[in-house]
């Protein structure tokens, strides 16, 4: 595992589940997700503080705040960006986005040492899937980056490989032909996830972080979906 420093919380609602994990200065890591009812909104604010709590610190001595950044809902992406924007804000702490497929396939490799390589696919709506594959490393290797793919194409060698597991961030979400995991605690596999050195509070980097939209209609407003932008 690398983490950069301590008293970090990350927070991930790219999926049908509402997750947060948070690393205190013992290196200790407290988590909670949701049952993926995705009610995000609701559960956020209580959520944090609960982990905040169960890792023995307070919110004010959270130093850093990682964020989900997709691909996945589109809706659930926007609430988690905009509570973490909030809090980087009120707190003075860097923002720092990553890969929610990143720290989905990092959670289930922390969980099980025999797993080596792992999908992760996420529902994208007209029988395509967002995906991505990762490989053992530190702690995972990027293999295939996040895409849209048709799910008639899974079945190629590109995913479909000896001791490959699949993973979704999505509960009941099971692509034809394929047996996937749901994957419930994303945002400890953020925690794990590397960053590009250390980070200092910056109010312009929290204003143009976004989530990552694969499908360019879904980074559109709805008033430029009315006038057919």
């Amino acid at each position: 595992m690398s983490i950069a420093c301590k008293n970090v919380l990350a927070i991930d609602t790219s999926g049908s589940f509402c997750s947060v994990a948070v690393l205190n200065d013992s290196g200790a890591i407290a988590s909670l997700s949701s049952a993926g009812s995705g009610d995000h909104f609701e559960q956020l604010p209580l959520m944090v503080g609960r982990a905040c709590a169960d890792a023995g610190i307070a919110p004010s001595d959270l130093r850093a705040i990682r964020i989900g950044v997709g691909p996945g809902s589109f809706t659930g992406l926007r609430i988690g960006m905009s509570f973490a924007k909030g809090l980087a804000w009120s707190l003075h702490v860097p923002l720092i986005g990553c890969s929610s497929l990143a720290g989905a396939a990092a959670a289930g490799m922390s969980r099980d040492s025999s797993v080596g390589r792992v999908v992760v696919l996420a529902d994208a709506r007209r029988d395509e899937v967002f995906a991505a594959a990762y490989t053992r490393g530190a702690p995972v290797v990027e293999e295939v980056a996040p895409c849209i793919v048709p799910v008639g194409e899974l079945a190629g060698s590109k995913w479909t490989q000896p001791g490959t597991r699949w993973v979704t961030p999505q509960r009941d979400f099971i692509p034809p032909g394929c047996e996937v995991v749901s994957e419930a605690c994303i945002a400890e596999g953020l925690l794990m996830v590397p960053v590009n050195g250390s980070r200092a509070f910056s109010l312009e980097e929290i204003a143009v972080l976004e989530p990552t939209y694969l499908r360019a209609v879904a980074a559109k407003t709805i008033e430029e979906r009315k006038q057919g932008a």
